[in-house]
């Protein structure tokens, strides 16, 4: 089996140990995304413009070509069918090779013995040996790179957490330097050497150790040591260190912060004048313009604080240090932007970098007409500033994962959430859950971890992890209710709650107003056109989910969450009745969520309408892990189409699947 290495760097390994790595770095690049992708697939056009986006259609396709020829030869012999090439797309067959960072995620997941093979199979950063490509594909590989980091250091925290509560000290300290070798401000890895150094008699290496932990926060984060991290000090220093370990430190478990410091706060970003590197200066308006729209579009975030043109006209046509206006700002992100102009061909660049080291979070690059500059500036600006909202959350997520947890405030704790909500199962709803109810506890009118604790259980309902179904129902009406009342505005807010609505209470006009109101409040919010889309299902209007959907698609390209957007996607298929594309929808969703309901239940239909019960057998099975009752009685009762024309066809579907009445 061919063993794709992506940790660490890339490297390719025949079935008979021969190093095939391709020399290329976009090579590698196209092998990293579609090992990664869901089932292993993505069109060449997707490939192209994610890998060549500076170049013009023919020349992008022309560059693809000679790395799909490069490609194939890493794909020989034996290995030769597990990739499949085709006119339009590339499949990369997973059950034919062995991908590292795959493994990563099952490992992560699983018994104290597999979550230990994380620390080996851990070998650094995804690519860590591809620099800078530019584009789509740095946006991708960041987002994935911090996917992966978090999934092994949770991994390994979480065993590190049970070697301390097992009074393990010695084996807790290895575990505690793998992780810090990944993130050296991770304060409980510094806890966990502290104490065994001051078990094993090092007193003096244990101080040490603090002084280590000290110097760290404060160059990482700017942050000092938390209560726990002390107070272990404290006792190791007055040689009061007990026989008992000093345990993990849980969400809810930690000091409380100063009343100013635990409230959630908006994010600080400044958006600064675009340069006009063309070298005519009346062509400045241009620059002016899409920065004066980029800022009134981010202003409708409800999480940020937008420093505008007014405050930032002293870096006009200069090339700024990001530190210098973080510092001059008090921001912690800053928007740059270059028009150029040559001839008929307008350029517009435009970068998001963090101001605490100057690092580039995130960029873009269009090209367009001169003439065509005024006509789609809107839709331009649009899909940029869709972009740049889940950048700065993934870059919070980032910030938020390597501070200590009881420096943590409510808006810290709502980012450690997040991520885990994105991973979609059983256990990691749990931990979310526990970060939510801490950013309440913190502050109980943040009306952002009302929208997420609306959410999460709305969807523990769906794939039935509720193990109180009326308490996460009563819990979903009480967050939602909350989540507006807090903040009448957040388009968030909104759109979480006419989730809710249409979810729990089959109230379908409510929802759509709810989902209307947002979109109205913030057009640049990606989540609103997909929730929306999912209520034009439920309604009977496939053809307007599509094209939600799109829209969706277009200012969120590289979203961690588009697997449930897609399942929405199947969704709306089935209602369309378009029942051959369901399946080709579904499979590559459920290569990596196999038990996830709400795409077997439409799957189900589409292969009992099909004429293939066969077919649809395995994935009844795999239902029945889920949800409770598999009848058409329950989907009668709790399937929330609106029309029943509708709701007839889909449990017809089901029937003919072989889902028994009762």
């Amino acid at each position: 089996m061919l063993k794709i290495n992506l940790l660490g760097g890339c490297r390719l390994l025949a079935s008979d140990g021969t190093d095939v790595t391709p020399r290329a770095r976009k090579t590698r690049g196209m092998v990293a995304f579609l090992a990664l992708a869901p089932g292993g697939s993505a069109t060449r056009e997707k490939l192209a413009g994610l890998l060549w986006s500076d170049r013009q259609e023919e020349q992008a396709r022309g560059s693809l070509r000679q790395s799909v020829t490069e490609l194939r030869a890493a794909f020989r012999g034996r290995d030769e069918e597990a990739l499949q090439v085709d006119r339009d797309s590339l499949h990369i067959r997973l059950d034919k090779v062995w991908i590292d960072a795959r493994e990563l995620e099952r490992l992560a997941v699983g018994t104290p013995e597999e979550r230990r093979q994380v620390i080996a199979l851990y070998g650094g950063d995804l690519l860590a040996d591809i620099g800078s490509i530019g584009g789509p594909f740095d946006d991708w590989l960041y987002s994935e790179r911090a996917f992966r980091r978090d999934t092994a250091l949770n991994a390994m925290a979480s065993l590190l957490r049970e070697r301390l509560a097992a009074s393990d000290v010695t084996d807790a300290e290895s575990i505690a330097r793998a992780v810090l070798t990944i993130d050296p401000a991770h304060e409980e890895a510094h806890r966990a050497v502290m104490e065994s150094y001051a078990r094993r008699g090092d007193k003096s290496s244990a101080l040490r150790q603090f002084q280590i932990a000290t110097e760290t926060l404060k160059r990482v984060l700017d942050a000092k040591p938390g209560p726990a991290t002390v107070t272990l000090y404290e006792r190791i220093k007055g040689d009061r260190l007990t026989g008992e370990s000093g345990g993990p430190a849980s969400p809810g478990s930690d000091e409380m912060l100063d009343a100013d410091d635990a409230h959630a706060v908006q994010l600080s970003v400044a958006v600064l004048p675009f340069r006009n590197i063309g070298g005519d200066p009346t062509q400045d308006y241009l620059g002016d313009g899409l920065a004066d729209e980029i800022v009134d579009g981010l202003s409708r975030f409800r999480w940020l604080s937008v420093i505008a043109s007014g405050s930032t006209g002293m870096y006009r046509g200069i090339d700024a240090d990001p530190r210098d206006v973080g510092r001059r700002l008090n921001v912690r992100y800053a928007v740059e932007g270059a028009v150029r102009r040559s001839a008929e061909r307008v350029r517009i660049a435009v970068r998001l970098v963090d101001c605490d080291d100057g690092r580039t979070v995130w960029s873009d690059m269009r090209v367009a007409s001169f003439a065509e500059v005024f006509e789609l500036e809107n839709e331009i600006v649009r899909e940029i500033v869709g972009q740049l909202d889940p950048k700065l959350l993934q870059a919070e997520i980032d910030r938020a994962r390597r501070r200590p947890p009881e420096n943590r405030n409510a808006y810290d704790n709502v980012l450690r959430a997040v991520p885990l909500l994105y991973q979609a199962n059983g256990e990691s709803f749990r931990m979310a859950g526990e970060f939510l109810r801490r950013a309440l506890v913190l502050d109980p009118e943040y009306a952002r971890a009302h929208a997420w604790m609306a959410f999460m259980h709305v969807f523990e309902i769906g794939e039935g992890w509720a193990k109180d179904k009326q308490a996460a129902i009563e819990g979903a009406e009480k967050h939602a209710r909350l989540a507006v009342e807090c903040d009448p505005d957040d388009a968030m807010a909104l759109s979480f709650a006419g989730h809710v609505e249409v979810f729990v209470h089959r109230n379908y006009e409510a929802a759509e107003r709810l989902h209307n109101r947002s979109l109205a409040i913030n057009p640049n919010f990606g989540w609103g056109w997909a929730f929306g889309a999912l209520l034009c299902s439920y309604r009977g209007r496939p053809e307007e989910a599509f094209e939600r959907l799109e829209r969706y698609r277009r200012l969120c390209p590289f979203d961690p969450f588009v697997y449930f957007w897609e399942t929405v996607n199947v969704i709306s298929l089935a209602v369309a009745q378009r029942y051959e594309d369901v399946i080709t929808a579904a499979q590559p969703i459920l290569v990596d969520r196999p038990n996830f309901a709400a795409v077997l239940q439409p799957l189900i239909v589409a292969f009992g309408h099909l004429g293939r019960p066969e077919e649809a057998k395995p994935y009844v099975e795999r239902l029945r892990t889920q949800v409770s009752q598999v009848t058409i009685s329950f989907y009668r009762k709790n399937y929330p189409l609106e029309r029943e024309e509708d709701l007839n066809h889909y449990l017809e579907g089901l029937r003919k699947a072989g889902v028994p009445e009762e």
